[in-house]
């Protein structure tokens, strides 16, 4: 089978926690804080790598993590970062994200990296914390998550020439006489059933060995591939890639179609799929002349321009087994694909990529706050951090959110078990002036305070 599609959940590794510890040594009752940090854990990178045309590595497994970072050690020594894990896949492929069907990069080009999910930052340890008024921290962070992503892979196979024709007119012969390639051949419908690359050397045909060109051949379009008929279907979002298409028509077609009349319907399948296709450069080939008479080539040729006179230029007669005309075709397409560029060149849309620089770096510290609702609470309760408040001095509390890149991942690395821990997440809500919108939206003593993934209590406290 042709694995062109998956959907996978990637995450990157968690990083590894800070530790606190206090130096050590002979006749120091107490050292200066040591603790380490913790090390970054690994990213999930993809990496567009022309060894691959499928994404069939992929089957049977839909979850892939990256490895974590170590936590710290005393001795001021950090953990060690979690290994990247680096995925390959075919140049050409699509990259979605699952929730909102949106494109998150186009890996076009080979050897092409992406970073897809982030590893999480590695903690500090107490001796980070050191400062004039904080002489001797007993906190350390924890690591934070890495980025969790769910999206699909698509693979749009990257050619310069595409091969379009009804099954049996002999796509696999051309390609194989025009290229190295050594498709799967015989004489019934659908001996195609993936799409095959082969690269087009013209030295092959008396010109330059640096004259070169990609061709994929499609399986087979039959009348309805556009709607899901066939196996059409599965392969015309391939045709996107291509700088240039071959129309490919058999004189003796399998279904007693006419040269005229298999070439609107290739036009109409293509139009229904997406009518921009129709505006790249093409090639019309009537294909096994090496079988015609020249009364039957003349006859097929001024039927067919009847039809459609405008393609008197764009028409040619070849043979793929005896491959007549086939040194004119590559020298023409050649030609096309100079004047043109190639396909290679230009992603599926405009989007914006990212070479791998390790490390998670958030200077986002925007946020926002916002009241949610109130509650009651019957008897002495700590779904929260912080101190136990009888009923009876605050029957109730109002809860409100804080939401925003920097102090989400805070809270998160914060053990909520250390109270100094706790007291620096009060320090940073006070540095960010997150204390002070609190106030102003109605936050008094006693109420909750929820930044994910952690409730706090919230203490007016002046400072």
């Amino acid at each position: 089978m042709f694995f062109d599609e998956v959907s996978l959940e990637l995450e990157g590794g968690r990083g590894g926690c800070g530790v606190i510890s206090f130096h050590r040594e002979k006749f120091i009752d107490e050292g200066f804080p040591d603790g380490g940090d913790g090390g970054n854990g690994g990213s999930v990178i993809l990496e567009a790598d022309e060894n691959y045309n499928t994404l069939q590595h992929f089957q049977g497994r839909k979850n892939y993590k990256a490895d974590p970072g170590t936590d710290g050690h005393k001795n001021n020594r950090a953990g060690h970062n979690g290994i990247d894990l680096i995925l390959k896949v075919p140049v050409g492929t699509l990259v979605i994200n699952q929730d909102d069907n949106t494109l998150i990069v186009d890996l076009i080009k080979n050897k092409m990296q992406f970073v897809i999910s982030q590893g999480g930052r590695g903690g500090y340890g107490n001796a980070h914390f050191v400062s004039s008024t904080r002489q001797a921290p007993k906190f350390a962070e924890l690591g934070d998550i890495g980025e969790l992503k769910k999206v699909k892979f698509e693979v749009r196979i990257v050619a310069d020439v595409g091969l379009l024709g009804f099954p049996s007119a002999g796509k696999s012969t051309l390609i194989s006489h025009l290229s190295e390639a050594k498709p799967k051949i015989g004489d019934y419908p659908f001996t195609t059933l993936v799409p095959n690359l082969g690269v087009v050397n013209l030295k092959k045909f008396g010109g330059d060995s640096a004259q070169t060109f990609v061709i994929a051949d499609m399986p087979g379009i039959i009348e309805g591939a556009s709607e899901g008929k066939g196996l059409g279907d599965k392969f015309l979002r391939h045709i996107s890639r291509t700088a240039t298409l071959i129309y490919l028509l058999d004189p003796y077609p399998y279904d007693e179609k006419t040269i005229a009349e298999q070439f609107e319907i290739l036009q109409n399948e293509i139009t229904k799929y997406d009518k921009n296709l129709l505006k790249k450069q093409f090639i019309v080939c009537v294909n096994k002349i090496d079988a015609l008479s020249d009364e039957d080539r003349k006859t097929l040729k001024e039927d067919f321009l009847e039809k459609f006179p405008k393609m008197k230029l764009k028409l040619k007669f070849i043979s793929a087994v005896s491959g007549e005309n086939l040194d004119k075709l590559a020298f023409d397409l050649f030609k096309m694909l100079q004047k043109k560029g190639k396909t290679k060149e230009i992603p599926v849309e405009a989007s914006e990529y990212h070479d791998y620089t390790p490390g998670l770096h958030i200077d986002e510290h925007s946020f926002t706050v916002k009241k949610m609702y109130s509650v009651k609470l019957d008897g002495f309760q700590k779904p929260i951090v912080g101190m136990l408040i009888p009923p009876e001095v605050l029957p109730e509390r109002t809860i409100f959110e804080v939401t925003g890149k920097r102090i989400q991942q805070i809270s998160r690395m914060t053990n909520t078990d250390q109270d100094d821990g706790v007291a620096r997440v009060e320090d940073v809500l006070q540095k960010m002036k997150i204390f002070n919108e609190l106030k102003k939206i109605g936050a008094k003593n006693g109420d909750l305070v929820k930044i994910e993934p952690h409730i706090y209590e919230f203490h007016d406290i002046k400072r």
